[in-house]
């Protein structure tokens, strides 16, 4: 019988089937899950802010980023173990380091980096990829099926691959360097096949 709920860390870059592969491994457990998107606690006000300014592009990198740190910041110091099992979906860390990475804005980096030591960690922790050419295929079906669902990201897999593809690769090295990450590349996986993978790698007990 498990002490306390089960905190699992599922990761990746837009297009990568990270969406499907929660909820279907969900489904799989027959249980409840929390999800919890970026930020570490349910409600971050300065991650809420961050983002807003971001979406509204009223300042420049380091300036956001800066205050991305801040978010991260309070996140790790008032964190607590979640009350019931719950899925980390993306962190403001990881996608951090990988975006000053590739934009280069050292300075945020480093500061990022040094608080890697610090960041809570995770009972297991997945990362999901897949081929440039399976996201073109997926980030098409999305356009058709869900146009409203496409954002400015997704479309760096065609307009801007090679900076795509050098974001996912900070992002996955940093990831195994601090999670110690199974990597889970979807692009020729059935979802039943990505669920399996998982719980491989996860024995879920209820």
């Amino acid at each position: 019988m498990k002490e306390r709920p089960y905190y699992l860390h599922f990761e990746g870059m837009d297009l990568a089937g990270k969406t499907t592969a929660t909820q279907n491994f969900i489904k799989s457990t027959g249980s409840e899950w929390d999800i919890r998107r970026n930020s570490l606690s349910r409600e971050n006000p300065i991650h809420i802010l961050a983002d807003s300014l971001r979406k509204a592009e009223v300042y420049d990198a380091e300036v956001l980023g800066n205050l991305y740190v801040a978010a991260l910041m309070a996140d790790i110091r008032l964190f607590q173990w979640p009350d019931k099992n719950t899925i980390q979906d993306s962190t403001i860390i990881l996608r951090s380091i990988a975006f000053h990475t590739v934009r280069g804005t050292p300075r945020i980096r480093e500061v990022l980096l040094d608080l890697l030591p610090e960041h809570p960690k995770f009972d297991s922790s997945f990362v999901f990829t897949a081929s440039i050419e399976e996201r073109v295929k997926r980030l098409q079906q999305r356009i058709v099926v869900a146009p409203h669902e496409v954002s400015e990201e997704d479309m760096m897999v065609i307009h801007k691959p090679e900076k795509f593809m050098a974001m996912e690769a900070a992002l996955i090295d940093t990831s195994r360097m601090a999670f110690h990450s199974v990597i889970v590349d979807t692009s020729t996986l059935t979802p039943d096949m990505v669920v399996g993978v998982i719980n491989d790698n996860f024995p879920f007990s209820k």
